[in-house]
């Protein structure tokens, strides 16, 4: 008797649990790719084929959770609603799609380990590979608020018997930065949100049924369509990162304006940074990582990019012209 209690929950996995009897589960659907929605795609496939990003390194920080929400209260809770540090992953593919070279400064445990047990020269010798190839911007992200909201709620009788239906959701807003370490000058910052929601409706029943006192007959038939949080905050990290991208000069008028209108099809609202261009031509020329009256914080990286360093402003400058 206790075995067979002990091996009961191994059932369900197909494993025998009494004499040659099995619990056989139906199959599971198979793997497949998971990757941005199709327009992000498109943008960051855009950036690729321009070629513009093949030779800049971005150095990837750790993502970051500011909502300062967690789960604990129901069943496959985590005690996080959300993605951590693993989220940055996210934003390095989105930079390697859109042709940029990505460099991993967010799981550096591994690299630690390997300094303190591969002795001092090989200490050294990871050192100077990172001092001779140091990213020209970095990436950091970060979810930044996460609201739950209210929706539509309906439950309507007739003698006994009508329909019911619940809305519930949430608002999730991801920011992404590109700064230039050294000078640690802010050249781009994206804010977006994402709402994902619940819905339940279907139809219940309360009533006596039969003649005299009757039956009383009570039950719901529902279906419930939840959206997915967790995998939402792929698209919405990865345009974020895409905005940030799109803010470089050197990336073409077409690419940038696939983001702009993924975001104006989202009707996200535009940082107080980076106000939003609606047409092609003002979002070229009216770019806003750097003062008007200041626009040399954009040339240096560009130019340091192509060559591989990072240059100073008056050099870039001189190779333009």
């Amino acid at each position: 008797m206790l075995s067979s209690a002990l091996l009961s929950p191994l059932g369900g996995c197909g494993v025998p649990y009494g004499t040659g009897s099995r619990v056989t589960l139906s199959e599971a659907p198979p793997s497949a790719q998971s990757t941005p929605s199709e327009g992000i795609m498109r943008a960051l496939t855009c950036m690729r084929d321009s070629h513009v990003l093949n030779r800049i390194r971005f150095g990837i920080a750790v993502h970051s959770d500011g909502t300062g929400k967690s789960s604990f209260g129901y069943e496959g809770a985590t005690g996080s609603f959300l993605p951590q540090g693993t989220a940055a992953i996210w934003a390095s593919e989105a930079v390697i799609r859109a042709g940029g070279l990505s460099m991993n400064y967010y799981e550096l445990n591994t690299e630690r380990a390997l300094r303190q047990f591969g002795g001092s020269s090989l200490d050294t010798a990871l050192a100077t590979q990172q001092q001779t190839r140091v990213p020209n911007f970095i990436i950091s992200t970060a979810f930044t608020a996460l609201d739950f909201i209210g929706g539509p709620s309906m439950d309507v009788r007739a003698a006994g018997i009508g329909p019911y239906y619940n809305v519930r959701g949430a608002s999730l807003e991801v920011s992404a930065e590109m700064y230039r370490p050294g000078d640690r000058m802010t050249m781009a910052i994206s804010s977006l949100n994402r709402q994902v929601f619940y819905r339940d409706a279907g139809v219940g029943v309360a009533r006596f049924f039969g003649k005299g006192k009757g039956e009383l007959v009570t039950g719901t038939i529902g279906f419930t369509d939840q959206q997915r949080l967790q995998e939402a905050t792929r698209d919405v990290i990865a345009l974020a990162v895409a905005d940030v991208l799109a803010s470089m000069p050197i990336v073409p008028d077409d690419c940038r304006q696939m983001v702009e209108n993924l975001k104006a099809v989202q009707k996200v609202k535009a940082t107080e940074d980076r106000p939003q261009e609606r047409s092609s031509a003002s979002a070229h020329g009216n770019r806003r990582d750097a003062p008007p009256a200041a626009p040399a914080p954009q040339n240096p990286p560009a130019q340091g990019a192509v060559t591989g360093v990072v240059t100073d402003p008056g050099k870039s400058r001189r190779n333009q012209n």
